[in-house]
């Protein structure tokens, strides 16, 4: 990436009041481009039949957020220049990222009948697929497009972008390897190659990927975020090494400062050093300043379902999904949110269920958390079971997979099926390296097999869980401590229990 380019979060207004906020990179700054904007705007005006300027206008326009503006001059370009192929792309980028779907479809089909690169024509078949949510068709196309241009680096970053909208890191970081072999350097890359790692538990392969992100670009926004929001993870907040997390907040700040983003760092940052009122008032700011904000509501829903105030999280994600009824984060938290406060939400959620399948059914985690609330709170248990067991069948390859379906077979008192479905999904785990799945897998393994009285293979595990969470302490130290303390606890009970037995086993014989 070039060092020129300038990261950046700008914040978007839509015409129904709806404000989302949306990473950009630019070479100019926030006082240059509107200098510049005046200049062009002053240009078009007296020069209204050239589109050079104009569409330099329209291009400036999307990079200060000001998208409704930068359709208009977008949509007047093409009046004279209708082959523009690249101009039709970004009109279908910006319809694609408002919700406005037929309109994206649209400039999306225009920019493929004017294209004559079989490559570029898939591509753009992958994203008129991508906008219907036929994400398994534009996957397939977008694979066509690498197979004729494997050499073009644009098809992969593609590729692996739509496979991270499934819920499919496996692929999806074979895809961005293959980015980085032609564009090694690069941060979009590097950052979702970390995020594909993560989520499959290489821990250590993510933080490289990291760390050589951050030596290129040290300032990048996406950057920073990543590597706080780790430095949180291991609660570095105290001290040396929180006035360190903290001046990298500043340096967010600094470059985003009404991103929604940054204010939750901030929140995150004050809560883990018990704070907790100071990061629920900037929270509270933001939405009182962005009453709009979707994002703004989600993570104060969060927040607040964290701190225990349970009533008032339900409010805040309801507020969320009616700003944004189409993310799909939103609709799967209100699942998860709203079935813990009372009878009119687990009525409301109750009806949510259904539609959430239909509206995502290609993303893994709505289906074990559809299948986990029926079962936890509607005790629908073979009902909650089946939906659960798609996700494996949707990511068979994700330890995690195993371990939510394992979850919610256990939830529902189906222990022995648990057991199975845990242990192949423990075959999936790196041997590399221990993760967070190594700790978790185990943990339900060894509280299974107590559950149905098999108390030597139970120690086995929970010895094998206290082993896995001592690995996690420079990762996650607040969930390894939790773990290892359990196990050991079990492991504790398990020792005391052998020995009350051996006790009677000597009375009875003597």
């Amino acid at each position: 990436m070039s060092n020129s380019l300038i990261p950046e979060v700008v914040s978007v207004n839509f015409p129904n009041q709806l404000q989302i906020d949306v990473y950009l990179t630019t070479e100019l700054t926030q006082e240059q481009k509107l200098k510049k904007r005046t200049s062009l705007t002053n240009y078009v005006k007296k020069y209204p039949s050239g589109w050079k300027k104009r569409l330099e206008l329209g291009h400036l326009l999307y990079s200060l957020g000001e998208w409704p503006q930068a359709i208009k001059e977008y949509q007047k370009v093409l009046r004279k220049k209708p082959k523009l192929i690249e101009v039709w792309l970004q009109l279908g980028h910006i319809f694609y990222l408002t919700g406005a779907k037929s309109q994206a479809i649209n400039a999306y089909e225009t920019a493929l009948s004017l294209s004559s690169n079989q490559a570029t024509q898939q591509q753009i078949k992958g994203l008129i697929n991508a906008a219907q949510r036929r994400y398994q068709t534009a996957i397939k196309a977008i694979q066509t497009a690498t197979k004729i241009n494997p050499h073009h680096p644009t098809h992969w970053l593609s590729l692996g972008l739509t496979y991270l909208q499934v819920e499919s890191p496996v692929a999806a970081l074979q895809a961005f390897e293959q980015f980085l072999t032609l564009k090694p350097d690069d941060i979009k890359g590097l950052q979702y190659s970390h995020d594909a790692l993560l989520a499959m538990g290489k821990i250590d392969k993510a933080q490289e990927k990291l760390h050589i992100a951050q030596q290129l670009a040290p300032n990048h926004i996406n950057v920073l975020e990543r590597v706080i929001n780790h430095r949180l993870r291991q609660r570095l907040v105290h001290e040396q090494e929180g006035k360190i997390t903290w001046e990298l907040i500043e340096q967010v700040q600094q470059i985003a400062p009404d991103a929604v983003n940054t204010k939750c760092l901030q929140a995150y940052y004050h809560l883990f050093r018990q704070e907790i009122s100071q990061g629920l008032t900037i929270l509270e700011k933001f939405i009182n300043n962005h009453s709009y904000n979707p994002g703004g509501w989600y993570h104060y829903a969060h927040y607040l379902f964290y701190i225990g105030k349970r009533q008032e999280a339900a409010n805040a994600i309801l507020t969320a999904y009616q700003l944004y009824q189409t993310d799909w984060q939103i609709n799967r938290s209100m699942c998860e949110i709203l079935p813990s406060v009372g009878k009119v939400e687990r009525l409301r959620v109750r009806t949510l269920l259904t539609g959430i399948l239909d509206n995502f059914p290609e993303r893994w985690t709505v289906w074990v958390t559809t299948g986990r609330v029926l079962v936890e709170h509607f005790q629908e248990i073979e009902q909650g079971s089946y939906l659960s067991a798609q996700a494996i069948d949707l990511q068979p390859e994700l330890p995690d997979t195993w371990f939510h379906h394992g979850r919610v077979l256990s939830i529902g008192g189906k222990y022995r099926e648990a057991i199975e479905i845990l242990q192949q999904g423990w075959q999936w785990l790196s041997q590399e390296e221990s993760c967070l799945q190594s700790v978790l897998l185990a943990a339900q393994l060894g509280e299974n097999y107590q559950k149905i009285g098999e108390n030597s293979p139970s120690r086995s595990w929970w010895s094998l869980t206290a082993y896995h969470a001592q690995k996690m302490r420079d990762f996650h130290p607040t969930f390894a401590t939790y773990w290892q303390n359990r196990a050991n606890q079990i492991l504790q009970q398990h020792h005391c229990y052998d020995k009350k037995n051996s006790q009677i086993l000597v009375e009875n014989r003597l």
